[in-house]
């Protein structure tokens, strides 16, 4: 590590005007996500839509399990993209994005086959898994680069509890579409509509990240891919802080992927399929991480982003609870608590940001990003013990995972509010 005074050095270069541009961005860029969340957000609707084309809950789960496959491209990008790059890389991976989901809106409206379509959802799990993990970790290291420690959390905390309320308008304009109500738009033109409001809204997000100013930070030598591998690796893997939060938030993974399977149990908790519902899932997923972002905010603020990260796996474990054990209607609060518990995907990797000195940044959350392809064989793995021994084996697989990661995160003894890395002193020149 180097000594605080070379960190210093580096944070001197934040300013509270760049930490309210750049927060200002983030939040900008998460109320366009979350309004497209029913389109961008796989799980839920991709689920209802597969289940509706008359496929397995095996196949439904697929579109996640690829997702989380993809996540292994901020590795490859940390190696490849150049500090002076970073948000350029935002930009880009959100383009891809919009490419993608106007290909899946061209399946649904276009006459192609059954085959065609459930391929189509297949690979935007895939090529979102390649371009939305690649756009989380480099939108992170863009506001570390780019916000002060105190100012980092405070955007994370306003960004997660205002945000998700854009979510939750955009579900329920979902609900409307999807529910047997709607009338105007016959099956698969329904889910289109869906499809097509989310297009327009990540493109937005590709045309304001680059408006991202950032402290600047200099170039290192490209080493061959390997040897950065190795090297980052070998950091990473040298703290046992890193290492225990890597395992916590992989078993966050197989907790959460539960999501799809959670959507197909409406059948047997309610009597209806997941489609009627899908829009009203996502709204209460949303709308309680709405709460969430504001609890968990402050939890890192007083108790640090260990605590929160803690939380994120609890309140998981609880929506799991809720909705094998509820019945009826209420059943759906299940998707607010798992919706609030969504947000360790924030607060693992910021836990892992504060850890990291800002030349380390993006390869460390490379490395903890890891994670969701590592843990991409957990929704076929709960749609396969829903299919072979019903739901309450899924349920039981995903609360194992949530208690296991809560006791590793309870081993880490650092305290996440504060930022223990250290950096090179940076030059005086500033990024737009």
């Amino acid at each position: 590590m180097a000594s605080p005074t070379r960190l210093d050095s580096y944070a001197s270069r934040i300013t509270e005007e760049m930490t309210r541009l750049n927060g200002g961005i983030f939040l900008g860029s998460y109320i366009l996500i979350y309004f497209a969340a029913p389109a961008v957000y796989i799980g839920i609707v991709q689920a209802a839509l597969i289940d509706q084309l008359e496929a397995s809950a095996t196949l439904a789960n697929l579109p996640l399990a690829v997702y989380k496959f993809g996540s292994f491209a901020p590795l490859i990008m940390s190696w490849l993209a150049p500090h002076r790059l970073e948000k350029q890389v935002v930009v880009w991976a959100n383009v891809m994005t919009t490419i993608v989901l106007t290909l899946v809106f061209l399946t649904l409206v276009l006459p192609v086959s059954t085959s065609v379509r459930i391929s189509a959802l297949i690979l935007q799990g895939l090529f979102q898994g390649l371009s939305g993990s690649t756009s989380m970790i480099f939108q992170l290291q863009c506001l570390t680069r780019g916000t002060t420690s105190e100012g980092r959390i405070r955007v994370l905390k306003r960004t997660f509890t205002l945000t998700p309320l854009a979510a939750v308008v955009g579900s329920l304009f979902a609900q409307w579409v999807l529910g047997p109500q709607f009338t105007w738009l016959a099956f698969p033109y329904d889910f289109a509509m869906v499809y097509l409001t989310a297009i327009p809204c990540i493109a937005g997000v590709a045309f304001i990240s680059t408006r991202y100013h950032l402290a600047p930070l200099a170039d290192e030598p490209r080493k061959p891919f390997f040897g950065h591998l190795v090297l980052a690796v070998k950091e990473f893997a040298a703290s046992p802080s890193l290492r225990l939060a890597w395992l916590g938030y992989w078993l966050w993974y197989l907790t959460l992927a539960i999501i799809p399977n959670l959507s197909l149990y409406s059948k047997e908790a309610i009597g209806v399929d997941p489609q009627d519902y899908s829009g009203l899932m996502m709204a209460l997923r949303f709308g309680c991480k709405a709460m969430g972002g504001y609890l968990l905010g402050w939890i890192a603020l007083r108790y640090g982003l260990r605590t929160s990260a803690f939380t994120s796996v609890a309140l998981l474990a609880v929506g799991i609870l809720w909705g094998w054990g509820v019945p009826g209607f209420a059943y759906l609060l299940a998707f607010g608590f798992i919706g609030a518990g969504e947000l360790g995907g924030t607060y693992f990797p910021n836990f892992v940001a504060v850890l990291s000195s800002p030349e380390a940044g993006t390869r460390n959350l490379a490395l903890v990003q890891l994670a969701p392809p590592v843990s991409s064989f957990a929704p076929a793995v709960h749609g396969g013990l829903a299919d072979i021994w019903g739901f309450p084996a899924s349920f039981i697989f995903g609360l194992v995972a949530a208690a296991v990661s809560m006791g590793l995160v309870s081993r880490i003894r650092e305290r996440g509010g504060g930022e223990k890395p250290s950096s090179s002193s940076p030059d005086g020149r500033s990024e737009r």
